[in-house]
């Protein structure tokens, strides 16, 4: 099974979906309630949480991000660009950190920014394993005659890549 078709599943939309809606509540629940103030945790968890639901939407969206041997630097860079953007919103209209000294607040975003991109690495981890096992489900067994895949550009064989006319 190729990245593309994978991002066309529709199991993993309402996966990515269910998440972000989690991810959502946590979130708002969190302000709603002060629990970012009490459970000292909390942002760690949202943000990993986060990190992993904007992956899986760049997953849905761009599937070939998550191809090549690059793609987990590719990925965690998008990642930390779009928490870097995040943050950039929160020190600029949020009221929670008032208190907080520079340094403090300093240290918190590189912690939020680290746990967003092992939540992304996360993702692709996941896409990674199911991809695999399918590759697994679905390879011959030894007495099945050979694929009549085509010869890709870096030398693999295989008939469902993410070729033009496989999208």
């Amino acid at each position: 099974m190729s990245h593309s078709k994978l991002a066309r599943e529709p199991w993993l939309w309402v996966f990515v979906g269910v998440w972000a809606a989690v991810v959502s509540a946590l979130h708002f629940g969190g302000l709603a309630y002060d629990i970012y103030t009490r459970i000292w945790w909390w942002d760690v968890l949202t943000h990993s949480l986060s990190g992993f639901g904007v992956a899986g939407v760049l997953f849905l969206v761009f599937p070939q991000t998550f191809r090549g041997a690059r793609a987990p630097v590719v990925v965690g860079g998008i990642i930390l660009a779009i928490g870097a953007g995040f943050e950039v919103y929160e020190y600029l209209f949020k009221d929670f950190w008032w208190g907080w000294s520079m340094a403090y607040y300093a240290e918190d975003t590189a912690i939020d920014l680290v746990v967003d991109v092992v939540g992304g690495l996360g993702f692709f981890a996941l896409v990674e394993g199911v991809l695999r096992s399918r590759a697994r489900a679905d390879s011959p067994r030894s007495d099945s005659p050979p694929s009549s895949g085509h010869l890709r550009s870096d030398g693999g064989e295989k008939a469902d890549d993410d070729s033009p006319s496989n999208r």
